[in-house]
């Protein structure tokens, strides 16, 4: 049933829409009452059209928003945004969230950008040495960011603040103080530049590694490394002095692994960067985390899952009790999964606490406990500690150990709702993961209630994406979901994916849920193809079968699920 998501100062609801029209406004006769100074008395209405849900105006003072722009009747679709005053309404329909909008290409980019005799954005990083011209680097770079879009801000918006929370560069002011000199400028210059490249390329992590002459600098975009630059010897010890004096990191040390975090404030927005410096044979590799929650779905209902997977998932998300179990490798998205759950639960009625290694998302209204090493504490400690603290809902990073293991499930069996992940293949591996801790099958059986599995794979660039004709061996791999396929897309190479053919990410999901068949095929001894076989009973897709789905709608490759999600 398609559902409103009401966001104001006071908190954040969901209500359910039936057949009736829901009036919002100030007066107390709506049926959705809004404290907000600038709506009407009776400002809109949503109701059923013809077709689905419509919002229409009720002739307001201030008139009524639908995604920026005023109107007075319109059609609405799953994630529309209905804006009055302060208050922002979400329509989300269930039956809409696998589908995803058709990839339209977008208008044709010029490639003047990029040498006409470059195939690749691997570009020869050797040139800013040989020329030896110091507004090279800064092409090479205008280059990268060209071929972003534009976030909304620009380079000169952005403020250094340091791990203390003190501004140490203001947007739009003179330069970090790092040194008199003309090479203190310029490092400082290379330094916002390549922040702002990472923000315009949605680059999660910028590798700075130092070379015989000088250091190459690469952005991690959609999972790959890309090379972007070389900067002089020079700018690379200024680079290594702005980030260490950001995370008050001691400068003198050079030998020794440094870890430290900073952030930048960007118009009101703060983003967070987790540092880590290693020597190696050349000098410190560093590589700069960004944190920028902007680039990942922060709801339940922008993770791409299918209807039904939706509803299980939420069901369960918001249940008062119960173990929700997600795995797969590193990268993986498990715990902006896991959060986008947590974000369905109302953290003011709820005492929602979480263990973490580090703190990578802040939810406003949870308490979040990072994991100390130094001290000694870990999540098996931490996690004794908070089950004192009258906790509702407890998200553990991740589970490592037995003792972890056991405290986390006699937790979901008490009455606390569990959010927790593990390093599985997938989820009927899962099972076997925690069996391999040596947790015991009755305790297993009982404690779960549902795993999500889940992978990140590469979406094709609409801008350059070309159609084939899918061979015999792919549409036998593919099976009946994709009978009577004429074409399936592969990638090509343009400037607005960087050349690489992948346009962003999304993810792949398994979900298993522990029915009472299963929990006593585990408490007997389970194994692979019998918990598959009772999983088939019922609603069961698995990480490979959800991505050729995606393929035969055009939004990834054949090769790519393969690569991802393949079986072995």
């Amino acid at each position: 049933m398609p559902q409103i998501e009401v966001k104001t100062k006071q908190g954040q609801r969901r209500y359910e829409l039936a057949d009736k029209p829901v009036t919002i406004g100030r007066a107390d006769d709506n049926t959705l009452v809004i404290k907000d100074s600038q709506a009407s008395r009776h400002h809109c209405v949503i109701e059923p059209g013809e077709v689905g849900f419509q919002v229409r105006d009720l002739e307001s003072r201030n008139g009524t928003n639908l995604n920026d722009t005023k109107v007075t009747t319109n059609k609405l679709g799953n994630g529309d945004i209905v804006r009055i005053g302060r208050t922002r309404i979400t329509f989300i329909d269930p039956d809409e969230l696998i589908s995803m909008p058709e990839m339209e290409a977008a208008a044709p980019v010029e490639d003047d950008l990029f040498p006409p005799d470059l195939d690749t954005l691997d570009i020869d990083l050797q040139a800013d040495v040989k020329q030896g011209a110091q507004t090279n680097w800064e092409r090479r770079l205008e280059d990268i960011i060209n071929s972003g879009a534009h976030g909304g801000f620009d380079e000169e918006d952005i403020s250094l603040v340091d791990n203390r929370g003190v501004t140490v560069h203001q947007a739009r002011s003179g330069g970090l103080d790092t040194g008199r000199d003309g090479d203190g400028a310029e490092g400082t210059r290379a330094f916002r530049k390549l922040l702002y490249a990472s923000f315009r390329t949605r680059a999660t992590d910028l590798h700075i590694e130092p070379r015989i002459e000088g250091c190459a600098v690469r952005l991690r975009v959609d999972g790959t490394m890309i090379s972007a630059v070389q900067f002089s010897k020079q700018i690379f010890k200024r680079l290594l002095g702005i980030v260490k004096i950001l995370c008050e990191i001691e400068t003198s040390q050079k030998n020794q692994v440094q870890d430290g975090h900073f952030s930048v404030s960007i118009n009101g927005r703060r983003v967070d960067y987790r540092v880590s410096l290693t020597p190696s044979v050349h000098g410190q590799k560093l590589v700069i985390r960004v944190l920028d929650s902007s680039n990942s779905p922060s709801r339940l209902h922008e993770l791409g899952l299918t209807p039904w997977m939706y509803e299980k998932l939420r069901r369960i998300a918001t249940k008062d009790a119960g173990l929700l179990l997600a795995c797969g490798p590193t990268g993986s998205g498990k715990t902006t999964s896991l959060y986008s759950c947590l974000r369905e639960i109302d953290v003011e009625q709820r005492n929602a606490i979480t263990i973490e290694d580090p703190v990578e998302y802040y939810l406003e209204g949870c308490t979040q406990i990072p994991i100390d090493h130094d001290q000694g504490t870990t999540f098996h400690s931490v996690l004794r500690s908070v089950l004192r603290q009258d906790p509702d809902v407890i998200f553990v990073g991740e589970i490592r150990d037995i003792e972890t293991a056991t405290v986390a499930m006699q937790a979901s069996m008490t009455g606390h709702l569990v959010y927790t992940t593990v390093h599985a293949k997938d989820t009927i591996g899962a099972v076997f993961r925690l069996l391999d801790l040596g947790i015991e099958g009755p305790l297993v059986a009982n404690a779960l209630n549902l795993i999500v599995a889940q992978r990140l794979v590469r979406l094709l660039c609409p801008n350059c994406r070309k159609p084939v004709s899918p061979t015999p061996a792919q549409t036998l791999r593919m099976g009946q979901r994709v009978e009577g396929l004429s074409k399936i897309y592969v990638p090509q190479a343009c400037k607005r994916c960087l050349r690489s053919g992948f346009y962003g990410r999304r993810a792949l999901f398994e979900l298993l849920e522990i029915t009472d068949s299963i929990r006593d095929l585990i408490m007997k001894g389970p194994s692979i193809k019998g918990i598959r076989d009772l999983a088939k009973q019922g609603l069961f897709t698995t990480l490979e079968e959800f991505g050729f789905n995606l393929v035969a709608e055009g939004h990834t490759t054949f090769d790519e699920i393969e690569r991802v999600a393949g079986s072995e």
